[in-house]
């Protein structure tokens, strides 16, 4: 089914989005991260729709698109249609749910070779693979691992997962196996929460991590 609304611009720091003018949980019967098809002014682009909470979501604008609107009239016309998955990197995978990359029943630790590819190290100790493979296949380089790519990989590699919860600071049991998203220096930060250690791309493996720095955690299914 085709979804069709006005919407205008919005712009947060250097990326923009467009609100959706409905419940999308009442209308779509989804929630979650939800990957769509969109269509803006004749470009076409995939992407998954950012939670605001309560059926509240957003369009993420990819900086290509962005430049081809931004001159465009304070309306636009948005069509999107629900998909399957984001074919951006699991169109090719060898890999299904009931054929993961492998079953993670142990994390071998691995640092990230400088700041700005944790998102890469996480993915790489949970598929089992180094980090330059895990580049090649995100086809992202520094500071691209957005948590939305990294949803994309999880797919590609077969992994099963449940959807990101928001733990505000607060003091939380994790699953025995989830990627947190911490607040970090300038940016957020990604790391491996498995079997009660904390596998940090950036300080090594902790025994112990301050809850209140933790944004939000996306359970692994093991």
């Amino acid at each position: 089914m085709l979804y069709s609304f006005k919407s205008a611009l919005l712009k947060e720091g250097n990326r923009a989005y467009l609100s959706i003018p409905f419940n999308v949980w009442e209308t779509c019967g989804q929630k979650g991260l939800i990957p769509v098809e969109v269509e803006i002014s004749g470009n076409i682009f995939e992407c998954k729709l950012i939670p605001k909470g309560n059926g509240k979501y957003l369009i993420p604008v990819t900086k290509q698109v962005y430049k081809n609107i931004i001159n465009s009239l304070e309306e636009i016309d948005v069509e999107f249609k629900l998909i399957d998955g984001l074919s951006r990197i699991n169109s090719n995978s060898p890999y299904t749910k009931e054929n993961p990359i492998r079953k993670i029943d142990d994390i071998n630790y691995i640092q990230q070779p400088q700041n700005g590819f944790c998102g890469q190290a996480c993915l790489a100790m949970l598929a089992g693979i180094s980090i330059d493979e895990v580049i090649k296949i995100m086809k992202s380089t520094k500071w691209q691992a957005s948590l939305s790519k990294v949803i994309e990989t999880l797919d590609y590699f077969g992994f099963s997962y449940g959807r990101p919860i928001y733990t505000r600071g607060k003091m939380v049991n994790l699953p025995n196996c989830c990627i947190l998203n911490v607040r970090g220096c300038k940016k957020s930060h990604l790391l491996i929460h498995y079997n009660g250690e904390y596998y940090d791309p950036t300080f090594g493996i902790l025994q112990e991590y301050q809850f209140e720095n933790i944004i939000s955690y996306l359970e692994i299914n093991i």
